[in-house]
């Protein structure tokens, strides 16, 4: 038995091992598809940047001054009342720069509703600034649509595309979107152009403001610096110069006009109020005028000095708490009014109280973020409503605030009051003229010190409305980056450079995941410990290719195999050899007919038999025919010597074929006679081959086995399935064949196969069993009718 003996074959190794020179070689062949892969990428990334628009960046910075002051002697307190200038949140200024009020000044101020390209062969280029050519918008159709004009323009005279009519320059004209007029910028030359072909769009204010706000980026590139970044990506220098200029330039504007909205607004409280408080002392003076005249009442001082001195001190506290209490009730009057219900609360009024001034700053300062809001969005808007519902709070919690700060107040008057009174008591020598015109003059007082206060107030509020400045100016001017940014030559070379290696890696991963057929030796030894006997080159159609006198290749492959074959048979005197395979087509009859020709020539006498009932191909191979066989000898219908059938030319090698086809051909081969005919060959031939049917689909040869002393399993290289070699393994381990070896069959020398042999061809001989398999005829119809194409060539080589 084989495995007593050492048969120097190899075999499976105990445990896969990566080799690193064996992966390196399996994919060096694709090495000319990377190289051109490359090339390809490489040629496509350098028409990409030839011809694709290059992007500049443009930046600016602008600083933003927290010390800023509007000026004025009152200037200070002012801005501590509104502005909150040194509390300026710079993330608020960042959004602020790319806000849509913002911007759309931007377009309006620089006309960008309006775009001018030069067309060229690959593409059209921004020509902003340098357009010799300029649009006049007379009148629109439709605002909200946009359009573009494609000209072909000369010194004096241009047309549009595709039409025949020429036009004037500085002429109005009219189409279907509106009425314009083209004017000639003298100077600005057409030469400077690559074509005479421009291109005019237009695009609606609100389209052209989204579009600009956008492409604008802004950024405090430094923490604890009050220096914000305004840089915008563009085809055009000039133009995104000019963006970033205006933008600083309105930013400041829009500053300012806030402050100075603020300042109008407490001119406006103040000078409502100047007007109450004056008719109030105007009624007041006319009062004590007609006292004085009525009373006769000149001079009361120098009689009650003694007695007011204490009452004056008093009634100085006391006027002062109805000072406040009047500010007080002016506030409270002002928030109660709905028609100032989103309007600035003037908070420098006089007013000391540490828990109501920090309501009103934050009061003023929420006013000031809803402005900004209703300019930036809708009245919907999430943001706008949780603000509004703040500023409902807090001017709830600053009306509590001011009723207790005005009870305070009144406490406190009241006991000046008590004191007051204390002195009346003690002044009862004066005659009531005195106390009537005192408490006239202290109304007198009142109304005059009020007048006085807002009457400066106001003052302050215009020196400051006029000296307001803005608290921001650009750093640096804008400019343009030195290189484009975009393309950018680097990154697009090394993704084509990456490209044209992962596709085609890709590519050779995919066709090798594909290939599901055996290729290899390697492949063969790593799934199965069966040895390998011999290994078959492909032959053409030929069948015999073993002959008396051949030299060939796939000759002398057979005469090798017949060596190895000795060390299964060992010593046994009239070997009986099976050979089988998984499946038809893997060319058991032309290896069985070829070795039974290689015995034939050392002077063995030797006979195969085609046990292969189902699909009998032997004979037709051999171009023989026979009306007996097999069959009839087992069923007793015939004898040995009438299905015996020498072989042409070929003197002590014999077939027999297996006669006519049974319809239970298992139970056929289980019958005595068999047995018998075994019996009869050993008797009368020196070496008996079995052509048997494959493993894969019937159980013929595992019936037959039992009179064989080896077998030989035939493996197909680019027909068998890797999947069957666990078949083999399978069935070399269960020893289910007696002295089993492999043979290798069909083999080319071109390829990737590392030894002896390489891969892709065809055998003659084949079964159909109508389990999915190909014929061996039908495989070589669609070799022959596919080998002309050069592609289906290459692929089957790899």
């Amino acid at each position: 038995m084989l495995d007593k003996y050492d048969t120097g074959f190899e075999t499976a190794p105990a445990a896969k091992e990566f080799n690193l020179k064996e992966l390196i070689f399996k994919y060096l062949r694709y090495l000319p598809l990377v190289v051109v892969c490359i090339l390809l990428a490489l040629v496509l990334a350098f028409i990409k940047i030839r011809y694709e628009t290059p992007i500049y960046n443009v930046s600016g910075s602008l600083f933003i001054n927290k010390q800023t002051k509007s000026g004025g002697g009152g200037g200070e307190s002012l801005e501590d009342m509104f502005l909150f200038s040194n509390n300026v949140n710079l993330k608020n200024e960042l959004e602020i720069l790319k806000s849509r009020p913002l911007v759309q000044r931007v377009v309006k101020n620089l006309d960008l509703q309006i775009s001018y390209f030069n067309k060229g062969k690959v593409r059209s280029s921004n020509i902003y600034g340098s357009a010799p050519v300029a649009l006049e918008i007379i009148t629109l159709k439709d605002s909200s649509r946009s359009f573009a004009f494609e000209i072909e323009a000369t010194d004096k005279q241009f047309k549009f595309q595709h039409t025949n009519g020429h036009f004037e320059y500085n002429k109005i004209f009219e189409n279907n979107v509106g009425i314009f007029r083209l004017k000639r910028l003298s100077d600005r030359s057409f030469n400077a152009f690559s074509s005479n072909v421009f291109i005019i769009s237009y695009s609606p204010l609100a389209r052209a403001t989204t579009a600009l706000a956008s492409s604008i980026s802004t950024a405090q590139t430094i923490d604890q610096a009050t220096i914000l970044d305004i840089s915008i990506e563009t085809d055009n220098i000039p133009y995104g110069k000019d963006v970033i200029n205006e933008l600083m330039k309105e930013y400041g504007k829009m500053n300012v006009e806030d402050k100075r909205q603020i300042s109008r607004v407490t001119m406006q409280f103040i000078d409502e109020r100047l007007d109450t408080i004056k008719n109030e002392l105007g009624d007041v003076e006319s009062g004590l005028l007609r006292f004085r005249e009525k009373n006769n009442v000149i001079d009361l001082g120098t009689q009650s000095q003694l007695y007011y001195d204490n009452f004056a001190e008093s009634n100085k506290q006391l006027v002062t708490q109805q000072v406040q209490i009047g500010v007080v009730d002016y506030l409270l009057q002002y928030l109660n009014d709905p028609s100032n219900q989103y309007k600035i609360v003037p908070t420098d009024l006089g007013i000391q109280e540490s828990t109501l001034l920090p309501l009103l700053s934050q009061y003023n300062a929420l006013q000031l973020q809803r402005n900004n809001l209703v300019q930036t969005t809708g009245p919907s808007n999430t943001a706008l409503l949780t603000v509004n519902a703040t500023l409902a709070k807090l001017r709830e919690q600053i009306q509590e605030a001011l009723k207790n700060v005005k009870e305070a107040y009144k406490i406190t008057a009241n006991k000046m009051q008590e004191q007051i009174s204390r002195s009346q008591s003690g002044i009862k020598t004066v005659p009531s003229k005195a106390k009537g015109l005192l408490d006239i003059e202290r109304q007198q007082k009142i109304k005059q010190d009020l007048y006085l206060f807002l009457l400066q107030k106001r003052e302050e509020a215009a020196i400051s409305a006029a000296a307001t400045v803005a608290s921001s100016s650009p750093l640096e001017e804008a400019s343009a980056s030195g290189a484009p940014v975009k393309p950018n030559k680097k990154s697009i070379y090394l993704l084509a450079l990456f490209a044209g290696i992962l596709v085609p890696a890709a590519i050779a991963a995919l066709i090798e995941l594909l290939k599901d057929k055996i290729l290899e030796r390697e492949e063969v030894i790593k799934q199965t410990q069966a040895p390998i006997i011999g290994e078959i080159g492909h032959a053409e159609d030929e069948t015999l290719v073993v002959k008396a006198g051949s030299r060939t290749v796939v000759a002398e492959q057979f005469r090798i195999m017949r060596t190895n074959v000795q060390y299964l048979i060992n010593k046994i005197a009239r070997p009986v050899i099976l050979i089988t395979s998984s499946v038809s087509g893997e060319g058991k009859s032309f290896v069985a007919t070829n070795y039974g020709a290689a015995m034939a020539l050392t002077g063995k006498k030797t006979v195969v038999l085609e046990f292969d009932i189902r699909k009998p191909r032997l004979l037709k191979g051999l171009d023989m025919q026979a009306t007996k066989g097999l069959s009839n000898f087992i069923i007793g219908k015939a004898t040995l010597e009438d299905i015996l059938q020498p072989v042409a030319e070929f003197p002590g090698l014999y077939v027999i074929g297996c006669g006519p086809v049974p319809p239970n051909p298992s139970e056929l081969l289980l019958d005595k006679q068999v047995g018998k005919l075994f019996e009869e060959l050993k008797s009368r031939f020196e070496f008996i081959i079995i052509d048997t049917a494959p493993v894969g689909l019937v159980s013929d040869a595992f019936t037959l086995s039992t009179f064989a002393d080896a077998s030989l399993y035939i493996v197909r290289q680019g027909y068998t399935l890797k999947r069957q070699l666990s078949l083999v393994e399978d069935v070399y381990q269960q020893k289910r064949l007696p002295n089993m070896g492999l043979v290798i069959n069909d083999i080319k020398t071109q390829g990737r196969y590392k030894g002896y042999y390489g891969y892709g061809g065809g055998s003659y001989y084949g079964y159909g069993y109508g389990y999915g398999y190909a014929q061996a005829g039908d495989y070589f119809e669609v070799n022959k009718r596919t080998s002309r194409n050069w592609w289906y060539k290459w692929i089957k080589k790899r």
